[in-house]
C-alpha cells in the first residue's frame, strides 16, 4: 500500500472531533450500526496497523493513525450502545440567566469518554470573559463531574493556590442543569477557558518520532510543580493523561485537566479512582485496577509514561528512542516500576532531581523555543 493512502487516513483521523467523523452516518437497528463501524474499523486497520509498516518509514505514521483509530473505535461502540453516536451535527446556542450573570453556551469544543465540553462566554458586571461548559454524556455520570468541582474547590481553598492556579482548571460555577427536550437532569462545571491550549495527545500527533528531549523536559518540571500543588493539598489526580495534559507552547505553559477522578485525602477518607478512561485503560497502573489505595506514585507514573510517549517511546513497555540520553531514559524507567512502593512518591524531591540531572547534561536552564503547527 502506498504512504499517500496512510497519510491521507492519519490527516482524516487527526481531524476528527467525533467518532461520526470517523465512520460516518450509520443507518439500520443498533446492531447492524455496529457491524458497519466494525467493518469501516477493519479496513481502516489494514491500512495502519503498525505491524504492516514494521521496518518501514510509515511506521511512526502508522503507529500513530492506529492508536488513533482504536480510541475513536472505543468511542464510537460507546455511543452506539447508549444511542448518542448519532447526535445531531447542529448545534442551536443557548443562554443560562443566573441572578447575578449570563452563561452563554456557543459551540462545541471537543468530547471524551464521558463528557462534552462547549465554549461560550459568561458576563458578570458587564464584563464578558470566555469560559469552558462542562456537561456528563449521561446523566449517570453526575457524580464525576461533581466530584471534579469538589476537588477543584478544594484546590481553591489550598496551599499556594494565588501562585499556582494556572497549573490546574479553575472552577467558576457548577450546579445542576435540566435539559427542556429530555428532561435529562445533569451536572453542570462551568471552567475557566484559555487561548492557545493543546494536548499531549495532540504534540504526539504533531511529532509521532518524539519531541526534542529539552522540550520534554520543561513540560516534565511544569507537570510536576501541578502535581505537587495537589499531593501537597492531599490531592490525587488519578487520570495523568494525554488529553487531560495542555500546553501553552509560545509560553512554555501547563495545564492539568479533568479532575473528575481524582481522590481527597485518601488515608482518612479511604477513596479510590473509581472510574477510568476507557481508550487509555492500559495507561493505568496495575493498582487502579485492583482498587489499591492511591498514592502520589501513581500521578507519577502516568506523567512519566505520558513523557515517554511524546519522546517517541513507548508509554507501556518505557523503551524510549536511543537519541534520548540514558540519563532521562533511565530516570523515566525509575518512574513506572510496577509496584507503587518501588517508584518515586515525593514530586518535589524528583524535581529536584530531575534539575540536577538536566543540569549536568545541558548546563543552566535556557528558554527553548517550541512550535506546534497551526490548528
Amino acid at each position: 500500500m502506498s504512504n499517500h493512502e496512510l497519510e491521507r487516513l492519519q490527516s482524516t483521523l487527526a481531524q476528527a472531533r467525533y467518532p461520526r467523523d470517523v465512520f460516518g452516518t450509520l443507518t439500520g437497528s443498533r446492531t447492524e450500526q455496529i457491524e458497519t463501524a466494525r467493518r469501516i474499523f477493519r479496513q481502516m486497520a489494514k491500512l495502519a496497523h503498525p505491524d504492516i509498516h514494521a521496518g518501514s518509514e510509515g511506521f511512526a505514521t502508522a503507529d500513530q493513525a492506529f492508536k488513533r483509530l482504536l480510541h475513536f473505535w472505543e468511542l464510537a461502540q460507546q455511543q452506539l450502545e447508549n444511542g448518542t453516536y448519532a447526535s445531531p451535527d447542529v448545534f442551536e446556542p443557548f443562554v443560562l440567566r443566573m441572578p447575578d450573570h449570563v452563561y452563554s453556551i456557543e459551540h462545541p469544543l471537543a468530547q471524551g469518554d464521558i463528557c462534552q465540553l462547549y465554549l461560550g462566554s459568561y458576563t458578570m458586571t458587564g464584563r464578558k470573559e470566555p469560559a469552558i461548559f462542562k456537561f456528563p454524556l449521561h446523566p449517570e455520570d453526575n457524580d464525576l463531574l461533581a466530584n471534579e468541582a469538589r476537588i477543584l474547590s478544594h484546590l481553591s481553598l489550598g496551599y499556594d493556590y494565588i501562585n499556582l492556579r494556572h497549573f490546574v482548571s479553575q472552577l467558576l460555577d457548577t450546579f445542576m442543569y435540566q435539559e427542556e427536550a429530555s428532561g435529562a437532569v445533569r451536572q453542570l462545571n462551568v471552567l475557566t477557558a484559555t487561548q492557545g491550549l493543546y494536548s499531549l495527545q495532540e504534540v504526539k500527533e504533531a511529532y509521532p518520532l518524539g519531541i526534542d528531549p529539552k522540550d520534554m523536559a520543561w513540560i516534565w518540571r511544569r507537570l510536576l510543580v501541578a502535581l505537587g500543588f495537589a499531593h501537597r493539598n492531599n490531592v490525587i489526580h488519578g487520570a495523568v493523561l494525554p488529553t487531560h495534559v495542555l500546553l501553552h507552547p509560545e509560553q512554555h505553559g501547563l495545564v492539568l485537566i479533568d479532575w473528575s477522578y481524582a481522590v481527597l485525602d485518601v488515608s482518612n477518607t479511604g477513596e479510590r479512582i473509581s472510574a477510568i478512561s476507557i481508550p487509555y485503560r492500559d495507561w493505568y497502573p496495575a493498582e487502579v485496577p485492583a482498587r489499591e489505595m492511591p498514592t502520589p506514585a501513581l500521578d507519577i507514573a502516568m506523567g512519566a509514561r505520558c513523557m515517554i510517549d511524546i519522546l517517541g517511546g513507548d508509554p507501556h513497555t518505557g523503551a524510549v528512542p536511543d537519541t534520548v540520553p540514558w540519563q532521562i531514559r533511565d530516570y523515566l524507567k525509575a518512574c513506572i516500576l510496577p509496584h507503587p512502593m518501588q517508584r518515586p512518591q515525593e514530586v518535589d524531591s524528583l524535581l529536584l532531581d530531575f534539575d540536577t540531572l538536566i543540569e549536568r547534561l545541558w548546563g543552566p536552564r535556557t528558554f527553548h523555543t517550541f512550535r506546534m503547527p497551526e490548528r
